[in-house]
């Protein structure tokens, strides 16, 4: 469990005492959004202390960054460095109810190749679960290698070429050739790919290869210019980069949304997906990560939080399951859920490659 953002809590400086108080003071404004005051924690970690001491920790916490004080009250809540120093310290985890582990386990016959349908599931289960927006993201592929291509005769005109980058992701292209055709030169065409195209980057495929394979090909060679042409494109297809929202509505409920400025905001960091493709592309692949307020490289304003886990498939990240909320969202329980559901996705695909005979479970990207 980690929290990612630019902002340090730097709370190692502060005492056992201090850090219990804004322990206190978060989980308070977590559960019912008002200022916290100091009546409100005289009796912490089994001992009780006096409203002046508590008072006297809240300014000296309020001095460093940690805490604000609204106008309209006495009583104090956390800023983004006091929720940053909640989440990095945070320890505890939020014990699933029996039927959220249920709700978990309904993408247990999950497939690779039902990922689209997987993460539109996954986005409805998040954002009932925990009453905030949910956000299932699939970042943009990097540019990848061909691992086999298959040549098929279709008639004296026409051949079919398969690409195939990854087990998920496989192009049919069909190619049409100026000279009649023959089961054999259609066979030996899927030879030579092999030999010098397969297993390398766009980069290896270079003009000496090309003439080699031409040279290869004989009579033949005119068809390698457009093959070499959709290899390129398939190769450094960087596709993806779907987002898909659910329960944008739930937020209203939350007085952080009451203002319509603030409900904008939020809407317009929502259409901006490409921004949101990004920050889950860069971000550390094997950590929940919560970026909280303006920490956020997606500008959705000071009071909202995102926290999100990566899907993986084969040690690469397919996707990702994440949540919007208030800044005072609750981060254990929703940090917990998130990384429960995006694992038993990843472990979900994984069972699945080892129940599916060879050949199946393939999705076809024609052109």
């Amino acid at each position: 469990m980690a929290g990612r953002g630019s902002q340090k809590s730097g709370d190692g400086e502060l005492s056992e005492r201090q850090r219990l108080i804004l322990r206190e003071i978060v989980d308070a404004h977590i559960k019912n959004g008002e200022p916290v005051g100091s009546k409100a924690l005289t009796k912490i970690g089994g001992r009780e202390y006096s409203s002046a001491t508590i008072r006297n920790e809240m300014a000296e916490l309020e001095e460093r960054g940690y805490l604000e004080s609204p106008h309209t009250s006495s009583g104090r809540v956390p800023t983004e460095l006091g929720y940053r120093f909640y989440v990095d310290w945070l320890r505890r985890r939020y014990e699933m109810t029996s039927r959220e582990l249920e709700t978990l386990s309904s993408v247990a016959a999950a497939k690779m190749s039902e990922l689209d349908r997987i993460l539109e599931t996954a986005t409805k289960l998040a954002s009932s679960m925990t009453n905030y927006t949910a956000v299932a993201v699939r970042p943009k592929r990097a540019a990848g290698t061909v691992s086999r291509y298959e040549t098929v005769y279709l008639n004296e005109n026409d051949l079919l070429l398969v690409i195939m980058l990854t087990e998920d992701n496989i192009r049919t292209v069909r190619i049409r050739s100026g000279k009649p055709l023959t089961p054999g030169c259609v066979a030996k065409l899927s030879a030579i790919l092999n030999s010098y195209a397969a297993g390398v980057t766009a980069d290896a495929i270079t003009l000496p290869v090309i003439v080699r394979m031409e040279e290869e090909m004989g009579e033949y060679a005119p068809l390698i210019g457009p093959i070499i042409k959709n290899i390129y494109e398939a190769m450094n297809d960087r596709g993806g980069g779907d987002v898909r929202v659910d329960g944008v509505n739930n937020l209203l409920q939350y007085p952080e949304y009451s203002d319509i400025g603030a409900v904008k905001d939020l809407l317009s960091m929502i259409d901006r997906r490409d921004d949101i493709v990004r920050l889950v592309s860069d971000s550390p692949e094997d950590d929940t990560n919560v970026y909280i307020g303006s920490e956020n490289a997606v500008d959705i304003g000071g009071n909202s939080s995102i926290v999100f886990h990566t899907i993986k498939h084969n040690g690469e990240v397919v996707g990702a399951i994440g949540i919007i909320g208030p800044r005072r969202m609750d981060y254990s329980r929703v940090m917990t859920l998130i990384e429960g559901l995006a694992d038993s996705i990843s472990d979900a695909f994984s069972r699945g490659d080892k129940e599916l005979p060879p050949g199946e479970g393939k999705t076809e990207n024609g052109k």
